[in-house]
Order: C-alpha cells, then structure tokens, then sequence
C-alpha cells in the first residue's frame, strides 16, 4: 500500500507543472518499461502490481521498488485502462544545441501541438539515427504522458531543445534548411545534401512565414490520388520525408 505522499507525487507528475518542478517524469505500461529496461536505463523508482514484479523478480524488493494495488495504479495513471507497471525517470540533462553543429541530418519542429505526433516523430527521429531535436517554445511537453507512450523507449534516445527556432537555425550555416511546405517541390524531384535541417510545422497552421522566409528550399509531398485530402498527418510526412532524404544521403 502507497503513502498518501507517494499518491500525491504520482498524481502530480501528470502535470507539467509538477514535472518542471521535480526533473521527474512517468513512463507507463510494460511494453515501454521493458524497453527501457533492457537498455539499461537509469530509474528512480519502480511502481508496479504484484504480478509484475513476480514476473520480474530482478526488480522486486528492491528500495526504490514499490508494490501497489490496482485501486492506486488506476488512481495515478494516465491510462483509461491502467498497465500493470510505471517508472519514475530523471529528466533528461539539458545540452546546449550547438552540440548538433557538427551532425549530419537535424529535425526542427515549429510548433507541433499533439503530444502523439511530437512521440511518433521523436521515435522516428531515433530510427533514422537523428540525435538532435529544435522546436519552438510552444511545441508541445516532450514529457507529456502521450508523448512519452508514443515516443516508446526512444525518449531518452533523443535530445530536445526547446527555444526561438530562427536563432537556433541561424546558428547553422553549413546546413540545408529544407521545408516541409504544400507548395513545395517534389521530395521524389529534389536533392539532399549531407548537412539538412528539415523543418516541419503544426498540425493547424504549417510553418510560420518568418521561418519560411529563412529556409533554403521548400517540398512538399505529391498525392497520387484524386482524393480531396489536403495534407498528411505531420508524424506521417516526416517519415516519408526522413526516408526520401535517407535514401538519397545513402547514393
């Protein structure tokens, strides 16, 4: 059985208030704890039923390994339908956004507000080997608990900086800015360097025209149908876009 102030932390670490307040955050479900597990992840704290910790008894009885009931799991999750286990983590160490001068491929985000797409695109930015995260300062809380499911264990594979995007991109000259935009070129019909930033924007509004008017070329992605959609999901585009670049960085 939980304290009442253990109650009173986990339900706090759901608000981003709290969160900023403590360096703390909460990861959620067995699919994602077990992953972060496996790589070896530092952790605070363990939450979890009795039938988790049964089936991993490394971590039980442990100090910082705490049993609840499924009463207390459904009154700290952020799940309509409670998984079993939570893992408290530290924050990760903020680092200076110069550290991405000198890699190769960089994403920039300007303000992405659905917490899904903001951890899908951070999951891919882990598959495509992108280290390096910019975005605008109201780009969603890279740890809100659905960015943190969607983003799976690559939340602590990528590095955020949060800030004005144009003085973060200005600081890059070598680099490419490409923008994701509908009047754009065809990505099947442009050519990428080594060195590219690919600038993404919001669900609702796209890129804003300051960050427009710095980029060096703007694509876009053709539909192949007489359908009267009239854009991607922005987690989607930046797959298909981080693929095209991929592949053509690879020639």
């Amino acid at each position: 059985m939980l304290s009442k102030n253990q109650l009173k932390k986990l339900r706090g670490l759901q608000r981003k208030k709290e969160r900023k307040a403590s360096g703390l955050f909460i990861v959620e479900g067995k699919k994602i704890v077990s992953e972060l597990l496996e790589s070896s992840s530092a952790y605070v704290e363990i939450y979890a039923l009795p039938s988790w910790f049964s089936a991993n008894p490394l971590y039980a009885h442990k100090d910082n390994s705490f049993e609840l009931s499924e009463k207390e799991l459904a009154q700290v999750s952020s799940f309509k339908t409670p998984n079993e286990v939570l893992l408290v983590l530290n924050q990760l160490e903020l680092v200076d956004f110069s550290k991405a001068l000198n890699t190769s491929t960089i994403l920039a985000l300007d303000g992405v507000k659905d917490p899904g797409n903001l951890g899908t695109i951070i999951r891919l930015a882990h598959w495509f080997g992108i280290v390096h995260i910019l975005c605008t300062s109201d780009t969603v809380d890279l740890y809100n608990p659905k960015t943190v499911q969607s983003a799976m264990g690559s939340i602590t594979k990528v590095q955020m900086h949060y800030g004005s995007l144009v003085e973060m991109l200005n600081y890059f000259p070598e680099h490419k800015i490409i923008a994701c935009a509908l009047n754009g070129k065809s990505i099947y019909k442009e050519g990428f360097q080594e060195k590219s930033i690919v600038l993404m924007g919001s669900e609702s509004h796209g890129i804003s025209d300051e960050l427009l008017k710095i980029a060096h070329n703007k694509v876009t992605i053709p539909s192949f149908s007489n359908s009267e959609i009239d854009s991607l999901n922005v987690a989607t585009a930046t797959a298909i876009i981080l693929s095209e670049l991929k592949s053509k960085a690879a020639l």
